[in-house]
């Protein structure tokens, strides 16, 4: 694009009518009162967690969330060093958060995972005998075919973001 044109539309940005401190993240203490509250209180907040990755994932197939927006390991990696760069209770909140999707995920219906496993098992338990072995082999291959594809993917958006895509 020609420089002049590049000033032109610089030109057209424009101000907010109002201080941006009005967006200021807001600040809580999460505090207990004894062990027991303590416990309840995690437990409260993990699943709240749960929820949350499982709306995403319905986000995600409704097409509402884009998938340029999930991270794979290198993407959680650089988070985790600006998130440890905060303290290390943010650290192990962050190490909780990727537990539980990591929960999440292997509890999902999916061949490869126990999830899928799972959704065997009680196949074999209402039909009195296993799936045909070719048959758990196809379903364990298609899983894993989605999950390096996944992998993949989500990894290659993180480099790309890191280089600044």
């Amino acid at each position: 694009m020609p420089r002049d044109q590049l000033e032109r539309l610089h030109a057209l940005s424009w101000g907010l009518p109002f201080s941006t401190a009005v967006f200021a993240p807001e600040s809580f203490l999460l505090q207990a009162s004894g062990p027991i509250d303590a416990v309840r209180m995690g437990i409260g907040r993990t699943h709240q967690m749960m929820v949350m990755t499982y709306l995403t994932l319905a986000r995600l197939v409704q097409g509402t969330v884009k998938v340029d927006n999930l991270k794979g390991p290198v993407g959680i990696a650089h988070l985790g060093t600006q998130v440890a760069d905060r303290g290390y209770i943010w650290l192990a909140f962050f190490l909780g958060l990727i537990s539980v999707n990591l929960a999440v995920i292997n509890f999902l219906p999916l061949p490869i995972a126990d999830g899928g496993q799972f959704l065997m098992l009680l196949y074999e338990q209402i039909r009195g005998r296993p799936l045909p072995i070719a048959i758990q082999n196809a379903i364990t291959a298609a899983g894993l075919v989605l999950f390096v594809s996944l992998f993949l993917l989500v990894t290659f958006n993180d480099v790309s973001n890191l280089f600044g895509r």
